[in-house]
């Protein structure tokens, strides 16, 4: 394989890192909020933060498609017949990564969408007060999600490194 490759997957792994970094920061973050803050501050800071995480996370897990789709093209061409070796681990990886991709669509789309424009001053002008319910549920959902989406990650990392060493 040609050199270049070497640094795909480099950047692979530094997008995996910052991937899954980023969404337990998140998780760690959301817990320590929801213990220091009133209900209608957490739900505020926690909107504010998702404004940057959700296209944060989108842009990682995008880098980390394309870059993997590259890298297992430039394989597929130096393994020969040999792919198939690594059709089990990497077909589990893929069905993996397709389960966080609809678990982030949900997280971003219907969850956070939700939050950042449809409550509060910037979506449809009530005061932030209002709905504090209503935001706290959807930021449990989204906390939920996001855990789900981590041990998902994990899984996708652990059938990545099953890739060169098998089962």
């Amino acid at each position: 394989m040609q050199r270049s490759y070497f640094w795909i997957l480099y950047g692979h792994l530094v997008f995996a890192c910052l991937f899954l970094g980023g969404m337990t920061f998140f998780a760690i973050l959301l817990k320590s909020l929801k213990k220091r803050l009133a209900p209608e501050e957490f739900a505020g800071e926690v909107i504010s933060i998702l404004r940057f995480y959700h296209p944060f996370i989108l842009f990682c897990m995008g880098t980390l498609i394309m870059s993997g789709a590259w890298y297992l093209t430039g394989l597929k061409v130096a393994m020969g017949l040999s792919f198939g070796t690594i059709f089990l681990p990497l077909g589990l990886k893929l069905g993996v990564v397709f389960l966080v991709m609809m678990g982030l669509s949900f997280q971003f789309f219907g969850l956070g969408l939700r939050l950042t424009r449809g409550t509060g001053p910037a979506g449809n002008g009530r005061p932030i007060g209002d709905g504090t319910p209503e935001r706290l549920k959807i930021i449990r959902a989204v906390e939920i999600t996001n855990l789900i989406n981590i041990i998902l990650a994990l899984a996708a990392v652990f059938f990545g490194l099953a890739l060169s060493k098998g089962f």
